[in-house]
């Protein structure tokens, strides 16, 4: 049997895998919506060029536009790749899959075996949620965090990543250079 501090620190670590998953889900919609919405010129470009290679026959002028579109293409996937999208669409989607289990796991554990509880399972499940933890190589979006925290500010237990504000040095000596 576990102590109502111990059954606190677990709920706590509920609604910090909770918050954290929703962060993770929303960041990968972010970062889909911005590989679709950077997509659609890559698609557009491949398929003029497709077009104008079939229906231009002077081969000075089908060399400058191959050239424009083959580096239109080349300033895409360059762009792609400089803000590592689909990097950061795997982490948040392995994020949420791994806080969404931790949370689900608290949660049925509270639930239906109370009195199983031990503080192995405690240390468990703070090992995990410190594990996960240390996979995130990429931060959430800020706007994100601030949408989440203002929506679970006082409601659930914050992660540390919506616990603490970013300081942001505004004063003259960081702006002299």
């Amino acid at each position: 049997m576990i102590t109502e501090e111990q059954r606190l620190l677990l709920n706590q670590y509920k609604d910090k895998a909770y918050i954290n998953a929703i962060l993770a889900e929303e960041s990968n919609n972010h970062y889909q919506f911005i590989k679709n919405i950077i997509n659609i010129p890559l698609i557009i470009c491949n398929s003029v060029m497709v077009c104008i290679n079939s229906m231009i026959t002077d081969q000075d002028t089908l060399k400058i536009l191959n050239i424009i579109l083959n580096s239109s293409t080349g300033l895409i996937l360059g762009l792609i790749s400089n803000f590592k999208i689909y990097e950061k669409i795997n982490q948040y989607h392995q994020l949420y899959i791994k806080y969404n289990k931790l949370s689900i796991l608290i949660d049925t554990k509270i639930t239906n075996e109370l009195d199983t509880i031990g503080n192995d399972f405690i240390e468990g499940i703070i090992n995990d949620y410190n594990n996960v933890l240390e996979q995130q190589d990429y931060p959430y979006p800020s706007a994100i965090r601030k949408r989440i925290k203002k929506q679970y500010e006082e409601k659930m237990t914050l992660p540390l990543s919506l616990s603490a504000d970013i300081v942001e040095c505004k004063s003259q000596c960081c702006s002299q250079v």
